[in-house]
């Protein structure tokens, strides 16, 4: 009788024997779940609640008096938006332009690496997914501070390019260089649900397309691209909504040039020291963020994501 055979055994011996504790603490499944809860509750529910309390306060209060609340805040910020006047139309249309502007770059450029690492590449693949992943365990402020120092001007590209007489202005504090740095930071959160999703497709399904002679263009319409859908849309997800809160970029490549909500909020909580407004800003892009995820959510199925490893 092999080891797993023997576990088994003692484990179906044990349930229909004694009540031991082992058994009385597997009958109930939630109390698994329950010391998760406890922390999303502590950790995010309560910070939460606090900023949709904040918000409703009088501009520069920073006590939470119920006979004072008010909805001002939020009028400011939508009258800004709908009539374009002050910062928070412009800030809106920044913010959204660069995070969909950075999900279509890091779609582009991850999907055929994607492919390549889950269906060409043998040899080094594991070293080429640690380059893609090493990048992770450094600090986004580094990361970021690293493009600063090759774009700022007399920076490494233009010492680089003077040695060949070429000579260029600066590159920095423009909306493309803020998009060039949240796309550096985010690609690995596109490429790795893209490849994820392209390891489930089998190799049975490829030889039986050979097989009925379809054509590379048919296979990767009618398998490949519907495979690997679900990581394209999680993959999307994730960079959007990161892109949202995006404030290093902005602000060391951008320069203050160019504001994102992120920016925006920061402003209010520190400098201007205006905790309700900054509140108001924070639960509008937390609204914007949640109702892209629900759009973006609905076009897959999850329930058949999860049966794909049965």
């Amino acid at each position: 009788m092999s080891t797993i055979e023997r576990l088994q055994t003692g484990l179906e011996n044990v349930g229909a024997s004694d009540e031991s504790l082992v058994g009385t603490m597997l009958r109930p499944p939630w109390l698994f779940l329950l010391p998760l809860l406890l922390l999303l509750v502590f950790m995010f529910v309560g910070p939460l609640l606090s900023i949709v309390l904040m918000s409703v306060q009088p501009g520069n209060s920073i006590q939470l008096v119920p006979t004072t609340w008010t909805l001002a805040n939020y009028e400011e910020i939508i009258a800004g938006i709908v009539s374009g006047e002050g910062v928070y139309g412009q800030v809106m249309v920044n913010t959204i332009l660069i995070s969909l502007t950075t999900t279509v770059v890091t779609l582009v450029f991850s999907y055929p690496a994607a492919y390549a690492l889950a269906r060409k590449i043998e040899r080094f693949k594991l070293l080429f997914l640690l380059a893609l992943i090493v990048p992770l365990f450094t600090s986004v402020n580094i990361r970021v501070f690293g493009w600063v120092l090759f774009l700022v001007q007399k920076g490494v590209l233009q010492s680089f390019l003077g040695l060949f007489g070429i000579t260029t202005p600066s590159l920095l504090y423009q909306r493309w260089t803020i998009i060039l740095g949240t796309s550096y930071v985010y690609m690995p959160f596109m490429l790795f649900p893209i490849y994820l999703s392209l390891l489930t497709i089998e190799d049975q399904l490829f030889e039986a397309a050979r097989d009925l002679g379809t054509s590379r263009l048919k296979l990767f319409k009618d398998i490949v691209l519907p495979m690997s859908w679900p990581g394209i849309v999680i993959g999307s997800l994730f960079v959007f909504v990161l892109s949202l809160g995006a404030e290093v970029e902005a602000l060391l490549l951008g320069g203050g040039s160019i504001y994102t909500a992120a920016n925006n909020i920061s402003y209010s909580f520190g400098y201007s020291q205006n905790w309700p407004l900054g509140s108001a800003q924070a639960m509008g892009l937390l609204i914007v963020t949640l109702v892209s995820g629900v759009i973006i959510l609905r076009t897959i199925d999850l329930q058949e994501i999860a049966k794909r490893g049965d």
